[in-house]
């Protein structure tokens, strides 16, 4: 009798401990309806990107349809180039506007430095597999240049055949040998090269407010990005004087307006006055429709500081001189409006519309935001007065966006070490 009633007690506990996992099981699921998992941005896509592109059986197709399924779009304005993310440090390859391959990138120069890589949209020039360098004596295979003095390659080796043991990289991304050389078989010269930096490895400050979501845009050229202004110092240790450095950051949008919801909206960082409104009527200097906010900012070292937001497409028409505006609130759009045109800036040559070919200018519009923070309400350089020139031995002129040494001497702070906390991804 006490065996039947201990089996009958087991036999109830089984079914009951089976309804319990069904019901929890359903229950689930229904809460995954619900309140479904967030996927936080590119950084885990760009992990299982890593993670996919890594398994020798997926397909090209595979990848692409990973990563369209996972909104991992494609930032170049063509169907066939190279997108180098320096934030994450991976390299993707793509062709007929495919993700083809994504690739590591093993080291890359210091940043915040006048040597640092260049951001932005380039083309491939000149390809060599084995490239002697014009400063150092060492070769660098598999060698690709995308911008003046910067290379992308593989391990650099001295002439007797050693390979370099340093990490230093002077402006260059360098990938290890196997990886250099797919690159370099695969990327044809005039290919598009996109080097760029995302917000994965930075948090806004709690006292600020992005001055664009950050989730649509990406850094397209950074604080201090070097710009090939002369060609007096080629090959010498004095290379560095033939190179302005830039002084904001351009954040481009990614996203695609197709939701029928702006995505381009730019906004005040933080409580302040309107202490500039320049429209684009060609005496904008390149910087297009543009505001100057002022900011008592007790974090500042000043207290007192100024932001700029440049290349807009449109100010919001309520906002004018003298007027308070609150940390948050919308300033107008990223455009590329610029000397009166409102759309000069572009990928590859810049310029507005020609009139007296009455041809347009057909190359992609380079919309983004020029993001600078400063020391005066001023387009130019707040300190330091006139030390740029257009020509060798020209005249000297203030800066607007580029600066002939590091541009914290002429009034200028790094936009995002101002803005964001920095940690290791």
């Amino acid at each position: 009798m006490k065996s039947k009633f201990y089996l009958r007690k087991t036999f109830i506990i089984f079914l009951g401990a089976v309804f319990i996992a069904a019901a929890f099981g359903a229950g689930f699921k229904f809460g995954l309806f619900l309140f479904p998992q967030k996927i936080d941005s590119n950084s885990q896509i760009d992990a299982n990107l890593q993670k996919t592109s890594s398994t020798a059986s997926d397909s090209f197709e595979d990848l692409n349809e990973f990563a369209i399924s996972n909104r991992v779009l494609k930032k170049l304005t063509e169907n066939r180039g190279v997108e180098i993310d320096l934030t994450n440090n991976k390299a993707d390859l793509y062709d007929n506007g495919k993700l083809i391959k994504t690739l590591s990138l093993a080291y890359q120069s210091p940043e915040d430095k006048w040597f640092q890589a260049p951001t932005g949209y380039f083309r491939v020039g000149a390809k060599h597999e084995k490239h002697l360098s014009s400063l150092f004596p060492v070769f660098m295979p598999y060698s690709i240049q995308y911008y003046e003095d910067f290379f992308i390659h593989g391990i650099p080796y001295y002439k007797n055949g050693e390979e370099v043991s340093s990490r230093f990289t002077g402006g260059c991304l360098r990938f290890q040998n196997d990886i250099a050389k797919e690159i370099y078989d695969f990327l044809k010269t005039g290919d598009q090269v996109l080097v760029y930096k995302t917000f994965n490895d930075l948090k806004i400050k709690p006292e600020f407010y992005p001055p664009v979501n950050l989730e649509n845009f990406f850094i397209e050229r950074r604080f201090l990005n070097p710009y090939r202004q002369f060609r007096l110092f080629n090959g010498t240790d004095a290379l560095e004087e033939d190179y302005y450095q830039h002084t904001g950051v351009d954040l481009r949008p990614t996203l695609r307006q197709d939701s029928g919801q702006a995505t381009n909206n730019v906004y005040a960082i933080y409580d302040g006055r309107i202490a500039k409104i320049q429209k684009n009527n060609g005496n904008d200097h390149g910087l297009g429709n543009a505001v100057i906010l002022e900011h008592q900012i007790p974090s500042a070292s000043s207290g007192q500081i100024y932001s700029l937001y440049a290349h807009l497409s449109h100010i919001k028409t309520e906002l004018k001189e003298g007027d308070i505006i609150k940390k948050g609130e919308i300033i107008g759009e990223a455009g590329n409006s610029g000397f009166g045109c409102d759309n000069y800036w572009r990928i590859g040559p810049d310029g507005c519309p020609s009139a007296d070919s009455g041809q347009a200018n057909n190359n992609p519009p380079d919309v983004h935001l020029h993001f600078e923070i400063k020391t005066a309400a001023v387009l130019e350089n707040p300190e330091g007065e006139k030390v740029c020139q257009d020509k060798i031995n020209g005249p000297k002129r203030f800066c607007y966006g580029y600066t002939p040494d590091y541009p914290q001497k002429y009034g200028y702070l790094n936009p995002i070490d101002f803005l964001f906390d920095k940690y290791e991804l």
